[in-house]
């Protein structure tokens, strides 16, 4: 492998270790029921970056949608397109889309948890329940739409 495909796989695993982050926000903020904007990661190749980004739920999965897509603070993914690892996709205000491509993108799509075509899993919402239990100060239950 050559030293350029190496570089593009960091950039590749550095940015598919923030999008596993990402998910874990995501699960919670649904959980929660988060109104607005989610605080996620910037998941550009910079494995100590912890940029702030801001979406809705939805731009999330818009962007999820796309096994090879990522997105990242204006500014962070010029490394990576610089390295061949990355095209800008669309520019938004607070934060840019990448495609990854060539290995970079092979790694993102074949490390992506989620299909990129048919339908999403069903997300777990949580709704208090009522308990007979007075000791019980937290409980939940499943699916409360």
């Amino acid at each position: 492998m050559a030293a350029t495909d190496l570089t593009k796989e960091r950039i590749a695993e550095n940015q598919a270790s923030f999008r596993e982050a990402n998910e874990k926000i995501e699960a919670t903020a649904y959980t929660v029921e988060l109104p607005g904007r989610v605080p996620f990661i910037c998941e550009c190749f910079d494995a100590v970056c912890m940029e702030i980004i801001r979406l809705r739920l939805d731009e999330y999965e818009g962007v999820r949608e796309h096994p090879r897509r990522f997105f990242t603070a204006p500014g962070h993914s010029a490394a990576a397109v610089a390295a061949g690892a990355a095209v800008i996709a669309e520019e938004h205000e607070g934060y840019t889309l990448v495609d990854k491509i060539g290995v970079a993108g092979e790694i993102a799509k074949n490390a992506t948890t989620r299909a990129s075509d048919g339908p999403q899993p069903e997300r777990l919402r949580l709704r208090p329940c009522q308990s007979s239990d007075a000791r019980l100060t937290t409980s939940f239950c499943g699916n409360g739409q």
